[in-house]
């Protein structure tokens, strides 16, 4: 078999096939084995099979519903035969050509066109079986995480994209060192709660890689989630990623500044008994993905999981330095930093969160002047006095207040969180900032 490789999902069979053909030759978007499709299939099975023996392993068996029995897949297995007809994958001259089906592609039909995701749907264009032997193997290659909803098995898949074939397999290999075998995930990262969804997965994989690598390989990363609810599918999402410099530029900074990534995405996941919530993490990772301002959010994100988030500082100063991104500088994020904590500390002391909730709701600049000011007054009756430096008054403006408010008020309630669990931990008792 000697296949032209044109899409990711091509090159997703490829890679798979590599494990089974042991003559297996890669050369740009080439792929060449000679061994047979019944080899490489036979090869596969255990891969394939779950643990009764029966088709398929849950991992792939979204790909391949429609084909509960092996046999049904012998007419695939056939080689093609020399004809006047042109695949349309990868422009060889056959006899058969097969339609172009979700088999062959998972994003040969729009998922707005179809209810049942993998049914017998198809695209426009006809190919070559070698083509849909590829499709069906490349489930095999694909790194996934999955978890369940209820009687939703939903599963998320990463697979990275070079720009040619022989690029795919040199990433694809950087890949490997996370992965390892499992029934509900081959993927293993460096986090205290498993990711699940796209975002996150994708965000700590690259990230574990980064700190045993020092680098991100340049290609395009592609994360799918389906749904599978026993008898159909449901295709839920598809994203790229590619900004492979910048983020790297995220972590190193917010390495340098001695920051544990891990550590401030876990932050963000709430356990609840028997579940783990990882909803307001995937929502951060896509923010920081797409290199969105996390300011705005996390003011309101702090306050719905009531906890102290660890690495803050190192990570607001990493996602507002990256080359782009429209940030404010370190020695700005100083100041509303030095502001926050004195208001925290402050309203720890006095034990009145329900201020810091007056200052994250105010919605023009002198609306946050006047509840500064309130809280000053009211603050200088109390042993705990409340002086904003005058030096983070100067930066606002008009045009400029809303993230340094939002700033304000994500420290000043990191402070009060961290201080409040730092008391429980030492008997009820008020501890020092």
């Amino acid at each position: 078999m000697k296949i032209l490789t044109r899409n990711f999902w091509q090159q997703a069979g490829a890679i798979a096939i590599r494990k089974f053909a042991p003559d297996a030759l890669i050369r740009g978007d080439t792929f060449e084995t000679s061994s047979t499709k019944k080899e490489i299939l036979s090869r596969a099975l255990p891969e394939l099979l779950n643990k009764n023996g029966k088709p398929w392993a849950p991992s792939v068996r979204p790909f391949l519903k429609q084909y509960n029995q092996i046999e049904k897949l012998d007419k695939f297995l056939q080689d093609k035969k020399p004809g006047s007809k042109v695949c349309s994958f990868c422009n060889s001259r056959v006899s058969t050509l097969e339609k172009l089906s979700l088999l062959a592609d998972p994003l040969a039909v729009k998922a707005e066109n179809f209810q049942s995701f993998f049914s017998h749907g198809s695209g426009s264009g006809e190919i070559c079986l070698d083509c849909l032997f590829l499709g069906i193997m490349s489930g095999l290659a694909l790194f996934y995480t999955s978890y369940r909803e209820g009687q939703e098995y939903v599963i998320t898949y990463l697979f990275p994209q070079g720009k040619d074939l022989e690029e795919t397999d040199k990433t694809y290999r950087w890949m490997k060192d996370i992965s390892e075998a499992g029934g509900w995930s081959n993927m293993k990262v460096r986090a205290k709660f498993f990711p699940v969804k796209p975002f996150e997965s994708l965000i700590l994989v690259l990230h574990t890689l980064f700190e045993k690598t020092r680098f991100i390989p340049r290609a395009t990363y592609r994360t799918m989630q389906v749904s599978n609810n026993g008898n159909t599918n449901t295709f839920l999402s598809f994203n790229s990623f590619e900004s492979v410099d910048e983020l790297m530029e995220l972590l190193k900074t917010g390495e340098s500044l001695g920051g544990d990534f891990s550590a401030f995405m876990d932050s963000f996941v709430v356990i609840k008994q028997p579940l783990v919530d990882t909803s307001r993490r995937e929502e951060m990772a896509r923010m920081i993905l797409t290199f969105k301002p996390i300011e705005e959010r996390l003011q309101f994100m702090i306050f719905e999981l009531e906890r102290s988030i660890r690495y803050l500082y190192e990570m607001i100063v990493a996602t507002n330095t990256v080359k782009g991104v429209n940030g404010l500088d370190q020695e700005t994020i100083d100041l509303c930093k030095k502001a926050g904590e004195i208001v925290g500390n402050a309203v720890f002391e006095a034990d009145s969160f329900g201020d810091l909730y007056s200052l994250r709701n105010s919605r023009s600049l002198e609306d946050l002047l006047l509840t500064l000011s309130d809280l000053e007054f009211k603050y200088a009756k109390e042993d705990w006095k409340i002086t904003v430096p005058e030096e983070f008054i100067r930066i606002l403006s008009e045009d400029s207040w809303k993230k340094p408010k939002a700033l304000l008020v994500i420290f000043a309630v990191n402070k009060y969180l961290a201080r409040k669990y730092a008391s429980s931990k030492n008997g009820g008792e008020k501890v020092a900032g």
